[in-house]
């Protein structure tokens, strides 16, 4: 058994990929699989914490409490742990879901459409306040399949419209974000940056764009954004409108809002 500051979990689990641990928490006044925690020795989470309040919604997560204390396993002390304990969303990434479950079949697409229509709803909640993301990938939309639910989780980079960004996964970013990045490794200041490049909620869809490609074709749109009907041939015409217009390098003429990607999947 483990322990940070009197908060319980059986397993010590990392996630790859990701710069934090996660555990389910098994104190007995907390409901079973209530609470999750993320712990690192070297993230601070006080960013993220300050953040999820600013949202309402059952598919991002609230948050209980953050802090910084020693981890135990069975009564001993191991290391000082940065921590931050939220709603846990049962659940697995999307991607690693369809690797396992197989390339989707004409029958499947109508349940990936579901997901991915669900996963428009805290995202437009979030952009609704005037806040996006920047951190979509497939670890950070936890898909219930039992539920038919996506969950939007970790957000620690998540900003105001029209911000500088504070950090990016390279392989799901948007063309503004790496644009952003390069100009500002280039020496240029942020209010110049900010002059030639404006995140905004399209930037997001973008993400969820490369996510929905490769759940829906095992591949990775970067390889050769080859359109996905070329790849699975149960893709309905207008499924592979849809995703190409999420892809769009371009961010006007791209998707813009999560609402009209949720009109666009409905009438397919």
């Amino acid at each position: 058994m483990y322990s940070i500051n009197k908060h319980c979990f059986k397993e010590f689990r990392i996630a790859p990929g990701h710069r934090a641990n996660y555990a389910i928490l098994c104190n007995p006044e907390f409901k079973e699989k209530q609470w999750g925690m993320k712990y690192s020795p070297a993230n601070d989470y006080s960013r993220e914490y300050k953040i999820l309040p600013l949202f309402s919604h059952p598919q991002i997560p609230v948050r209980y409490e953050e802090g910084k204390d020693v981890m135990y396993k069975d009564g001993q002390s191991v290391l000082i742990q940065n921590y931050l304990i939220m709603t846990h969303f049962e659940g697995e990434d999307v991607v690693e879901y369809y690797k396992k479950k197989g390339l989707p079949d004409q029958h499947e697409i109508g349940h990936v459409i579901q997901y991915f229509s669900n996963a428009t709803l805290p995202l437009h909640h979030m952009h609704s306040k005037g806040y996006i993301h920047c951190d979509i990938k497939p670890g950070h939309l936890i898909l219930n399949p039992v539920t038919g639910t996506m969950a939007l989780i970790d957000l620690e980079c998540t900003i105001k419209i029209g911000e500088i960004i504070c950090g990016m996964s390279k392989e799901y970013a948007s063309p503004e974000q790496k644009e952003m990045i390069r100009l500002l490794r280039n020496g240029e200041s942020e209010k110049a940056v900010l002059k030639k490049v404006r995140m905004n909620a399209a930037s997001d869809l973008y993400s969820v764009g490369l996510i929905f490609y490769r759940a829906i074709t095992g591949k990775l749109w970067q390889d050769g954004a080859i359109p996905p009907k070329e790849i699975n041939k149960d893709i309905p015409e207008k499924l592979n409108k849809v995703i190409v217009g999420l892809l769009e390098e371009n961010p006007d003429n791209r998707i813009q809002t999560a609402e009209a990607m949720k009109a666009e999947l409905e009438a397919v």
